[in-house]
Formats: C-alpha cells, structure tokens, sequence
C-alpha cells in the first residue's frame, strides 16, 4: 500500500512537474503597440524659369487666388486640372495628381510609428512643358514628347504624376474661365 501512494505521489509530482515546465515555455507578452505616425503633408507652387507664362489656372480649392511664384501651398492630396499659357494662342494643359507619405505603424511598448514625409511639387512652367529640378535624380519619365507629357516619380519627398498636353486655342477651348493671378515677390 505505501509503494502504491509513492507511485500516485510520485506521478502527480511528475504531472505537476511536467506541466509547469511546459507552461514556463509560453512567454505572454503584456505591451501595447503605440499610435502610428502622422501622415505627410502635400505641399504645391507654381514657378518658371526663363519666360514667365501669359497665364495659369487650376482647380486646386487649397490655394489662394493671389499665387506668388515660388512659392509652395498646403494642398490636399488629389488629382487637379491646370492651364499655363505660354503666349496668347498656345497652352499646356493637363492634370497633376499630388500624393502623400503616410505614417510608419506603432511601436511595441507604446512607442509612436515615424512620422510621413511631406511631399512637394513645383510645377514649373516651361514653354516646352513640364521641368523637374532633380532630374538627374529620379527615374521618372513616362513618356516625353513635344506635345504630351507624363511624369510620375515616388520617392520619398516627391510623390506626383503630372499628364500634360500642348495646343493652342483654335485646336481646344481653354477650361480655366478666370486665371488664378500670380504674383511675383
């Protein structure tokens, strides 16, 4: 009788043991994740470099009707039309489409996620089209001709793609009504 209870002592032992080192295994991880980070802010302006366009207009509500050249605006992402013309006949026309860097996920232990870049565009008038200040740095034509262009770049702080055309009055009616007024400083 008494090798009896050794034998369910020592088994309920070795349960109790056995089932205590199993457990030990399992680690339960007790932290929250923090909150992911701010998305990046969309930036816009218009400039030129050598000739200063006739006109500009586009249908971006974030700017204001007084536009400085240079000058880089809080925009909303989205996809806007626009019209600069380079003398009285002659236009480029198109949509660009303005893109945002959003904000890196949480970090365990209540840590916050990183922040999104912002992003820029500056849309400089040429009269043969769109000019990127960085070309030698990005990989960004779609296609290029003297009279459609497309341009699309993701890369960090560059985040658009722009679709452009050029004619003139007697080929298209302008869409723009009234042009922004863009000012010099």
């Amino acid at each position: 009788m008494k090798k009896l209870q050794h034998k369910v002592l020592f088994s309920a032992m070795l349960a109790l043991v056995l089932a205590t080192s199993l457990s030990g295994c399992i680690v339960v991880a007790d932290y929250e994740y923090g909150p992911n980070g701010r998305d990046g802010k969309a930036f816009f302006g218009v400039d030129y470099d050598y000739h200063e366009p006739y006109s500009y207009w586009d249908n971006n509500p974030s700017l204001p009707d007084q536009i400085w050249y240079g000058e880089m605006y809080r925009s909303n992402p989205g996809t806007y039309d626009f019209e600069y013309f380079i003398n009285q006949d002659e236009y480029w026309y198109g949509t660009y489409s303005l893109r945002i860097n959003l904000g890196e996920p949480g970090q365990p232990y209540n840590q916050a996620g990183m922040d999104g870049e912002n992003t820029n565009l500056l849309l400089i008038c040429n009269e043969n089209g769109f000019y990127f200040d960085s070309w030698e740095d990005c990989d960004c034509f779609k296609s290029k001709s003297t009279t459609h262009q497309v341009f699309e770049i993701d890369e960090g702080k560059y985040k658009f793609t722009i679709e452009m055309h050029k004619t003139n009055v007697n080929e298209r009616k302008p869409k723009g009504e009234t042009s922004k007024q863009i000012s010099i400083r």
